[in-house]
């Protein structure tokens, strides 16, 4: 029996496949080191909240199952192991690292705050600003970094977010470089 695509294209979904693989094996390990950090700091918790669900969650999830069908098909089939793996890897990311990201809860805590991008330690704020419409947003832009860490605070712990971050200045833990042009 003759293949069904040639040689070739055969190779090209198999690096294909393993560069897939390869990606979600990195975010995996990120994804996993990220979430034993957030069960650290936890611990330390000031003011939290639950992340907001992403828009697409439900899409997310269906790539997941449908990546663990097309994995078992492919074990099934006896496909190379590469396949499998890579496949079986985005099933894992999108059905078990996704749900479980959804447990870490954006706040403030002692040691620093948790936003959307990950842990962002007190000592590493340069600024903070807040964007109040149509909610309410603290921006924090980290040292040596150029891309702002995003934090949705509810309208109900807004104030006491305000209140916690002037205690940390006070305290001298949150430094805030001095603004541009008095501004």
């Amino acid at each position: 029996m003759s293949p069904l695509l040639p040689e070739q294209l055969q190779r090209l979904i198999g690096l294909g496949l393993l560069g897939l693989g390869l990606y979600f094996a990195v975010q995996l390990g990120r994804g996993l080191r990220g979430y034993l950090r957030y069960r650290r700091v936890a611990k330390t918790a000031l003011l939290t909240w639950p992340a907001p669900a992403p828009a697409q969650l439900s899409s997310t999830l269906m790539l997941g199952v449908l990546a663990t069908v097309v994995a078992a098909a492919n074990a099934m089939t006896h496909r190379p192991a590469t396949h499998v793996a890579a496949l079986s890897l985005m099933a894992a990311y999108f059905l078990g690292l996704v749900p479980l990201a959804q447990r870490i809860r954006f706040g403030l805590y002692q040691d620093g705050v948790w936003a959307h991008r990950g842990f962002l330690p007190w000592p590493q704020v340069a600024r903070i600003a807040f964007i109040e419409a149509p909610e309410i947003v603290l921006l924090l832009t980290a040292r040596h970094k150029v891309v702002p860490f995003k934090l949705p605070v509810p309208a109900a712990e807004y104030g006491a977010v305000r209140k916690i971050l002037e205690e940390k200045t006070r305290a001298g833990q949150l430094r805030l470089d001095p603004a541009i042009l008095g501004i």
